[in-house]
């Protein structure tokens, strides 16, 4: 009912709104697809380790480096919180002293690399849960002459960086020869280069039993008056719904008997009974 000039007003407008449509759709199918990236992006657990740590975390010699290539006790551990969680393991291997920085810095969601809990490093991070408790031990040669610490004073003893293991040394009055990894430290007592290495027990326990390595040639020496030791994941501070989802996954772990399988796997031993949180565990 309109004249030429309506006409032409009104094709301009509707082309106004259908373009109008177009970018609102466009847009719209770009926001879907961002809150998809970042769904997917939220489904992956960054992982830390220090892919070093026998029978916790390490590599097979020779792999090519994929994800499935990390094994151990602990990488077992996190894997199964992980597929609990809903959340896909992303793992990042760097070294054992910039595992706090990572953390920190929230690089990482959260740490699996055989790391003791101390009061020390709570100030700095959050543990969750502890998995294991340990004790430190020596390892030497089988035809060693030493048979405890008191032995090693003033000699060059090999030792992880960083380490309980490495504090120790160093204040039993032993010269403390530092590595980036245990499996380093003790490749040091296998050629000869020293006379002892310290490590966690389970290590130098593995270590021993491992054909061409440590069987028949070494021997090793628990240390008494070593502080026991309890491992855990680690966490940024921060982050109290994460350490809550994991601890809540480890406590389903030991209900289930997933736990004890994997305890018995890599140690051959039953599960021991071990504190539900780390503030327990470290009277915090």
């Amino acid at each position: 009912q309109g004249g030429p000039i309506m006409k032409k007003i009104y094709k301009k407008l509707l082309a106004a709104g259908l373009g109008a449509a177009l970018a609102l759709s466009v847009a719209a199918c770009g926001t879907n697809k961002e809150t998809a990236k970042n769904a997917d992006a939220k489904k992956v657990l960054k992982i830390a380790t220090n892919a070093t740590y026998v029978p916790f975390e390490f590599k097979d010699k020779g792999t090519s480096g994929d994800e499935s290539d990390y094994k151990g006790m602990e990488i077992d551990m996190i894997r199964e919180v992980a597929k609990r969680l809903g959340r896909e393991p992303q793992m990042e291997n760097i070294p054992f002293n910039g595992i706090i920085p990572a953390i920190q810095s929230k690089q990482v969601d959260v740490a699996a690399t055989g790391m003791t809990m101390t009061k020390e490093r709570a100030k700095k991070v959050a543990f969750a849960a502890p998995f294991y408790e340990s004790k430190l031990a020596i390892v030497v040669p089988t035809d060693s002459p030493v048979q405890s610490a008191a032995d090693l004073k003033g000699k060059n003893v090999a030792v992880m960086v960083g380490t309980t293991g490495a504090k120790y040394a160093e204040s039993h009055g032993m010269v403390a020869k530092q590595f980036d990894s245990s499996a380093n430290a003790l490749l040091e007592v296998q050629v000869g280069n020293a006379p002892a290495a310290i490590v966690d027990k389970p290590v130098g326990e593995y270590f021993s039993t491992l054909e061409g390595k440590g069987k028949g040639k070494v021997r090793v020496i628990p240390i008494p008056d070593s502080k026991s030791e309890l491992l855990g994941f680690v966490l940024n501070q921060d982050d109290k719904e994460l350490k809550d989802a994991i601890n809540k996954a480890i406590a389903d772990m030991k209900k289930d008997g997933t736990y004890a399988k994997l305890y018995k796997k890599w140690f051959n031993q039953k599960a021991p009974n071990l504190p539900e949180s780390a503030e327990k565990a470290l009277g915090l």
